[in-house]
């Protein structure tokens, strides 16, 4: 499956904006599960709220609506992709118009992935460079996993995903309209984790991170 977006932004922001990521910290505030290799393991999770306030745009929603498809093993990881999918469409309206409102943002996105992608938003309000291209956002593999709320097993609410995302279509320009090199890794494997919310009723991004620090795809 591959989505294709345009995308304006500084070649700084872009760099880290099209991997989708949010740096792994010590502390992750409980926001995701330690992996397991195992389809039917139960992990503790609680992707939870965001802690960032939100702000409202223009009013305009865009069209972005939550993904509220019910968890299953034949449809948490579509339901995982897709809301991906939206929070990448989401980010890139946003970078055009140069919006760091969280409305439509928290839709889709929690925890480390709504923090990463809001504070690369504001990198880029206050750049001027541009990138101007295709970016392609592909799932490479996934799996649905269980999480542990008050005691009870749910099963398929989480989902841990591998995404490419292809800059290869990508050009960039500095402040004067002059194309400049482009980063060295333009397909870059991301790391995603997903779970459906049982209190919101739809699914969130709560963690996206470049794989091994950066692996082509």
């Amino acid at each position: 499956m591959t989505t294709k977006y345009m995308m304006t932004a500084s070649a700084a922001a872009l760099a880290r904006l099209i991997s989708g990521c949010s740096q792994a910290s010590d502390d992750d505030n409980g926001t995701s599960p330690t992996p397991t290799p195992t389809v039917s393991a139960s992990v503790d999770s609680s992707v939870s709220a965001s802690p960032v306030a939100s702000e409202s745009g223009s009013g305009e929603s865009g069209g972005f609506e939550p993904v509220t498809t019910k968890p299953g093993p034949d449809a948490s990881v579509d339901a995982a992709f897709e809301t991906f999918e939206r929070l990448v469409a989401v980010r890139d309206k946003q970078m055009h118009a140069k919006d760091t409102s969280t409305e439509d943002l928290a839709k889709f996105a929690v925890g480390d992935a709504l923090v990463a992608t809001l504070n690369s938003l504001k990198e880029e309000k206050s750049s001027k460079g541009k990138a101007i291209g295709n970016v392609s956002v592909e799932q490479i593999s996934g799996y649905s996993t269980s999480v542990t709320e008050a005691k009870k097993e749910l099963k398929d609410h989480y989902v841990y995903l591998e995404v490419c995302n292809d800059t290869s279509d990508t050009d960039f320009t500095d402040s004067n309209g002059k194309k400049i090199e482009k980063p060295k890794l333009l397909r870059a494997v991301v790391d995603v984790q997903a779970k459906y919310d049982t209190e919101l009723k739809h699914w969130v991004v709560g963690k996206m991170d470049f794989k091994d620090g950066g692996v082509p795809c």
